[in-house]
């Protein structure tokens, strides 16, 4: 409802990417100008007793930057950092807190360019980057995916998910072995992939990042422009890390398809194209395909299978 109400009109011809992908895309001159907005809210996004503040500002930027990384061959520039805090919030809480804002975007060559601070019950934290298009590379959208299409995915699945089902269990006193630290790491420390965003966006046809599950991204580049999929559940990639710590296959495949915050690229790439893209990023898995079904189907050893959905909701 709000998207409708208040899309710029289609008639705009510098419009490359409107209300509904990752960032919003304009041409300026020869330029591609994408813009991105995302917010982390105490106690939602995430719990001070589980995370260090520098880990939440790096995260902070991380997860901002994946959405420039989900619009293909952008660099972040500029970031603006708007900061709710409740009053009694400790001086050190953030000198650490910017400590973690500005070591992430020095890690991209990216400016902190402004922002605003305010009063607030709970801390919360609200990103805008400016990203510039790199040369002539055309923006990758969510939208272009052709029937027959691959759908192709980077690393592997279910860690972050898996980091935070441990954090909800046993809380921050018991005593994790190092495999369950590498989980919990996932959660705390999300990575975007600009890298391979950069290196391989123009051979796709339509690209998104997975911040809210692979189970939702699928739907984001299929179902949503009225296409359909068939995902072999057998091929998603699960780390032998989180196969280690939670042996139960279900539950493998249950965090990989609904645990959220890996922030890895899920994409469509013609087949033709396939393994020239493995050779520029090897860690890509394929896992399906695109059809014209207009439903999203799951498979596992051959056998159509139901799925329902258990990841998170916003509202």
């Amino acid at each position: 409802m709000i998207k409708n109400q208040f899309a710029v009109s289609k008639d705009n011809k510098n419009i490359v990417a409107g209300i509904g992908d990752d960032s919003f895309c304009f041409k300026s001159g020869k330029n591609n100008i994408c813009i991105t907005k995302d917010m982390l809210v105490e106690d939602v996004h995430f719990k001070k007793d589980w995370t260090n503040p520098q880990e939440i500002g790096r995260k902070s930027i991380e997860v901002n930057v994946s959405d420039i990384a989900a619009m293909g061959n952008v660099k972040p520039e500029y970031a603006f950092i708007g900061l709710g805090l409740p009053p009694k919030t400790p001086e050190i809480f953030i000198k650490n807190l910017y400590k973690g804002f500005k070591k992430t975007c020095d890690k991209y060559k990216m400016a902190i360019a402004g922002g605003n601070t305010v009063k607030a019950d709970k801390v919360i934290i609200s990103v805008t980057i400016v990203g510039i298009g790199i040369g002539r590379g055309k923006i990758i959208k969510r939208n272009g995916a052709g029937i027959g299409d691959l759908i192709g995915v980077t690393n592997t699945f279910g860690n972050a998910g898996a980091g935070l089902a441990l954090l909800y269990k046993y809380g921050t006193k018991h005593k994790y072995n190092k495999y369950e630290h590498f989980l919990i790491s996932k959660q705390n420390n999300p990575k975007a992939r600009l890298k391979e965003a950069q290196k391989i966006s123009r051979h796709l046809t339509s690209l998104t990042d997975v911040s809210d599950g692979l189970y939702i991204s699928v739907d984001l580049l299929a179902k949503d422009f009225g296409k359909g999929a068939e995902i072999y559940m057998d091929k998603i990639p699960v780390s032998s890390i989180l196969k280690k710590v939670f042996r139960e296959n279900k539950k493998q495949l249950d965090l990989a398809l609904f645990g959220a915050e890996d922030y890895e690229l899920i994409f469509t790439v013609p087949p033709s194209r396939a393994k020239f893209l493995k050779k520029l990023v090897p860690h890509i898995s394929y896992i399906g395909k695109i059809d014209s079904s207009k439903k999203v189907k799951y498979f596992y050893d051959g056998k159509e299978q139901k799925i329902k959905y258990l990841g998170y909701k916003h509202f």
